[in-house]
């Protein structure tokens, strides 16, 4: 008895299984979006914060959701080179939201994993990445801008949560 049409057929089921299992996956991604709101978050960059931020002992991060330039300016400067474009925020349609570090002489950086929006809230998911030690010392940023119709923010990392008001 020739095995080969009985392992050609069991590879053609398995292969059509697979298929099967990437098609649910995606369909079930795409209800995920037709249930939540899409807004667009973007990056800002050119800027640092300001060492007159005060950080929390019992924290070595920050979170701020900024609604004007005033504040804006408080809480952040131009870090303006030859090389580098300085992203401007609209603060009529937008608002800023950062997370940031306590100044450390080891580098980090400041990533979002996944966001989501819904009737008014807004989800982020990131992550905080360590690095090499350095002879001083500085400040992880992320600076990104969100629509004003965001009234409630969760950041949340991997060893924290935190909601926030946006006034």
């Amino acid at each position: 008895m020739n095995p080969l049409p009985a392992i050609k057929a069991f590879i053609i089921v398995l292969v059509m299984g697979c298929n099967t299992v990437h098609s649910e996956e995606q369909d079930r991604s795409g209800d995920m979006g037709t249930e939540k709101k899409k807004i667009e978050i973007k990056e800002l960059k050119g800027y640092f914060p300001k060492n007159t931020i005060t950080f929390d002992d019992n924290y070595n991060f920050k979170h701020l959701a900024v609604t004007s330039q005033e504040e804006f300016d408080q809480y952040f400067g131009v870090s303006k080179t030859m090389q580098n474009k300085i992203d401007k925020v609209n603060f009529t349609k937008n608002s800023v939201i950062a997370i940031m570090t306590k100044p450390s002489n080891i580098s980090k950086e400041i990533k979002p994993v996944y966001y989501e929006f819904d009737s008014g809230n807004l989800f982020i998911l990131y992550h905080i990445r360590e690095g090499s030690v350095n002879s001083y010392k500085s400040t992880a940023l992320y600076l990104a801008t969100i629509p004003k119709s965001v009234s409630t923010i969760t950041f949340k990392s991997r060893y924290n949560i935190q909601i926030m008001k946006v006034e």
